[in-house]
């Protein structure tokens, strides 16, 4: 922890190659970093949105079929009740999206699932978050979302971020899927990896 907070940050994953420092899992800083010689293509806005609709639809549904009994259910070596987990889902679509309106990170952490005493109100603060993106991006600025960050910028483009919070919600409602055979119960309506992009579909660590 202090040789990442020596480095300027305060998440991870964080990779170091020499003097060169890279936040989060970035697959073309890292093969820049690396001299790999490899471009990863970004995921189209006009692909991404669409299926990032339907993703936070089937997240919703799962979290409306949680039992509360589990709202403070903890995974093995992990602090994060699921009442945190599951609102965790929809908030990172939430400042995703308000970040890419405004250009600014918004405020926002996942202990404010702490105030919520059901999955149900969990399912609403999505439905609020659903509302919210289907109105963003019923006529988004494409070309804005495409362009590149500037020469020596740090982060990502509108795209590649919609790329990354599409597949981060898939790896969470698997996550969910699998929370809810543990507790027993028989997953209705779900969304079959069949239907997701395979890069989106591994195996699923907690």
């Amino acid at each position: 922890m202090d040789e990442l907070r020596a480095l300027g940050f305060r998440t991870v994953p964080v990779t170091a190659v020499g003097e060169h420092t890279i936040s989060g899992f970035n697959p073309n800083q890292l093969s820049e970093a690396l001299q790999l010689g490899i471009k990863v293509a970004v995921r189209d806005p006009e692909e991404t949105l669409p299926l990032l609709g339907r993703v936070l639809d089937a997240v919703q549904r799962a979290v409306r079929q949680m039992p509360d009994e589990g709202l403070d259910w903890t995974a093995p070596d992990r602090d994060r009740p699921m009442r945190e987990f599951a609102y965790h889902i929809f908030l990172m679509v939430r400042n995703t999206i308000r970040a890419l309106s405004t250009g600014a990170t918004p405020e926002g952490a996942d202990t404010e699932a702490r105030s919520y005493s059901s999955f149900q109100q969990i399912a609403e603060f999505g439905g609020t978050v659903i509302d919210d993106f289907k109105g963003w991006s019923a006529n988004p600025d494409l070309d804005a979302l495409r362009a590149p960050i500037a020469d020596g910028a740090e982060g990502r483009n509108g795209a590649e971020r919609l790329d990354l919070v599409a597949g981060h919600s898939v790896q969470h409602m698997r996550q969910l899927y699998f929370v809810l055979e543990e507790f027993g119960v028989t997953v209705e309506d779900r969304l079959p990896d069949s239907e997701l992009p395979p890069e989106y579909v591994l195996t699923i660590l907690w």
